[in-house]
Formats: C-alpha cells, structure tokens, sequence
C-alpha cells in the first residue's frame, strides 16, 4: 500500500521535523540513528511517514514536538504504534534496545524517502522486542524483524 503526502502534509511534516530537530538540540539528545542519512533526513522521514500511515488507517498523528511519546499512533486493530521507515526496500523493522519495558503495542514499517511511502507491514512489541532478534552492524546491538516475518494490514 503506497501513500504519498499532498502538498499540505508535506509542509506539516517539514515544519514538525524542523521542531523536533530543534528540540532535541536544544536538550542535547543523543542521536541512536542507524543509517547514513543526516539527522534532518532521518527525522523528516520520520515525520512524514507517520503521517503516511495514520493517513492509510485513517487516525490523526501524534504532533507532538516537545514530549517524547510512546507511539506515533493508536489503531484499533494495533493498539499503540511505534511507526519506523526505511529508505531500504529490503529494510527492516528496528527498534533501540532501551524500548525493551517501556515500548508500545505494536511497531510498524514503511519503506520509501519523503513525500511517499509504502506500508511493509508491522509486528507486535513482544515479536520485536526480543532477544532472539538482536542484531549488531558495528554501532551497538538493537532489535531486528525482515519483512517475511512481518504482519499485513489488519
């Protein structure tokens, strides 16, 4: 399922994504990316691809700049959901060892680069979140699920 972001989500996205760059300045958070985009890149498709998938399961976005949340979104089907994105096709889903305890219901991932982005699909906290799934390429250990293993749409 592709989603692409009209003109207007695209200037919301842009405008949170400078915000919450801004504030993780500001507060001297540190940066836990996996992959070689810049910290702007990485967090403007971030934004943007929550956006895209609470625009495909139809629920509002968490707009949230200045308090970190658990999930990006809250689905009736998925409960709460930590949306990832990938530039990767072959991408997988991942999520930081230091979610384990605190994480939300569900994680789901989409695949694409700012404006659009496809939904790969998504697994619950306790299929992601576990041992058997930690993976290391040279930046510290972090959970990994390939998309064969990844639930579709509910």
């Amino acid at each position: 399922m592709m989603v692409e972001l009209t003109a207007v989500e695209q200037r919301l996205a842009q405008h949170i994504a400078r915000t919450r760059a801004a504030v993780n300045s500001a507060r001297g958070v540190t940066d836990r990316k996996q992959g070689k985009q810049s910290a702007e890149e990485i967090e403007l498709d971030g934004i943007a691809a929550e956006i895209a998938f609470c625009k495909l399961f139809n629920v509002y976005p968490d707009l949230q700049t200045e308090e970190y949340q658990i999930a990006d979104a809250v689905t009736p089907g998925m409960g709460r959901v930590d949306v990832k994105s990938t530039r990767y096709k072959s991408g997988k889903l991942v999520s930081i060892r230091t979610k384990k305890g605190k994480e939300a219901d569900a994680y789901a991932l989409m695949i694409g680069q700012f404006p659009r982005f496809q939904f790969a699909g998504w697994a619950t906290a306790d299929e992601l979140i576990a041992d058997e799934n930690l993976t290391d390429v040279g930046r510290g250990p972090f959970y990994a699920l390939a998309q064969e293993k990844l639930r579709a749409a509910t």
